[in-house]
């Protein structure tokens, strides 16, 4: 269920990054990496917790990414996203 909050949640904010910044696929490329990447930690570290091999935060992470490649259509946002997921 916390997948699906998160998966919304990341909608919502690219939405809403898209509305605020004007379209600046730089800031919102950045942001939104950072924000995959907090959440990505969140969930490891919760199943690291739960000694369960989960691969539901890389499904989830993987598509959001999905959704973020089909709402921008901007292949220097998404490669953005990935770079700075790490760092998140």
């Amino acid at each position: 269920m916390e997948n699906i909050l998160s998966i919304g949640a990341g909608v919502v904010l690219r939405v809403v990054l898209g509305i605020a910044t004007g379209k600046d696929h730089k800031l919102i490329g950045i942001l939104i990496g950072l924000w995959e990447g907090v959440v990505l930690s969140h969930f490891l570290s919760k199943y690291a917790r739960s000694r369960s091999r989960s691969k539901d935060p890389y499904l989830a992470l993987a598509t959001r990414m999905a959704i973020d490649i089909y709402l921008s259509h901007s292949l220097s946002r998404f490669a953005l996203t990935c770079a700075w997921t790490p760092v998140g």
